[in-house]
């Protein structure tokens, strides 16, 4: 991997992470001193990450993208559901145990945040379930895939979370899709997580 493509992965794992705040603009000065690349190598990865649509770029100034058309976010449930499914298939297949350990304590830490009201805090448990499944398929173009059709949804997840309502449910459908896999049974851990992708998709088009 080389410079450019290392100073890629850094900003775009910040912006998933929620380290670069979505509401105000992108300060490139901070990311120069946060990764000890150059301003070159930081506008280069913003460029390309504009090109996934993760960022915009408006008066001169690069901003985190606030979320896909309505359209092609719901041609990225489409495809997630059906992928996602096939993932908690072979997740169910193909997890060790400690991966099974792994994910067991971040559905805890998912119901410890709950509690706690702390919004990025939640988003970054539940974004780190989705990719131990992911990791758990055994299949490294699959979780490239949905890591990158997650990206656009957990940031839409950020700007709405307030409006979503109770998030109880995702526990309760976390800790089914867990049972699931962990028992390998496939079919229903592909069947859970469809259904859960899909209740959180009838959310997202309530507010778009």
């Amino acid at each position: 991997m080389d410079r450019v493509d290392q100073m890629y992965e850094a900003v775009k794992q910040k912006i998933l992470d929620l380290e670069v705040d979505p509401t105000q603009p992108i300060d490139e000065t901070a990311l120069v001193r946060e990764t000890g690349g150059s301003l070159t190598l930081v506008r280069q990865a913003l460029d390309r990450l504009e090109q996934e649509g993760l960022v915009v770029k408006q008066r001169k100034r690069w901003h985190v993208a606030r979320a896909a058309t309505a359209s092609i976010m719901m041609e990225i449930f489409e495809v997630r559901t059906t992928l996602e499914g096939m993932c908690a298939r072979l997740a169910a297949e193909r997890i060790t145990e400690e991966q099974i350990e792994r994910m067991e304590k971040v559905h805890q830490d998912f119901e410890r945040v709950l509690h706690q009201g702390d919004n990025v805090a939640l988003l970054a448990v539940d974004k780190k379930f989705h990719q131990l499944l992911y990791e758990a398929s055994g299949n490294r173009f699959l979780a490239r895939a949905l890591d990158e059709m997650y990206a656009l949804i957990y940031r839409l997840f950020y700007f709405a979370l307030d409006r979503i309502g109770s998030v109880r449910a995702n526990v309760e459908e976390h800790h089914n899709i867990l049972e699931a896999v962990k028992t390998g049974d496939g079919r229903t851990a592909e069947r859970l997580i469809q259904q859960h992708i899909i209740h959180f998709q009838r959310m997202v088009e309530e507010l778009l």
